[in-house]
């Protein structure tokens, strides 16, 4: 995937370069869907929640 990917997040401009290739992989999966209003907030902090959420899918995809 380029490294300038589109993620199609409403707020992808605020996702740095270096990182866009990774969250639309990690988005493809469906292992991160974004926040409220199509969101990602690279710059929020995650709750606890979000992280566990985020760890039980990464852990459901390995176990496929």
């Amino acid at each position: 995937m380029e490294a300038n990917a589109a993620t199609g997040f409403a707020d992808d401009k605020d996702i740095p370069v270096w990182a866009k290739a990774s969250v639309a992989i990690v988005q493809q999966a469906e292992i991160v869907q974004g926040k409220g209003g199509n969101r990602f907030a690279p710059q929020d902090h995650a709750t606890r929640a979000e992280a566990v959420t985020v760890l039980l899918k990464l852990l459901a995809q390995k176990n496929k």
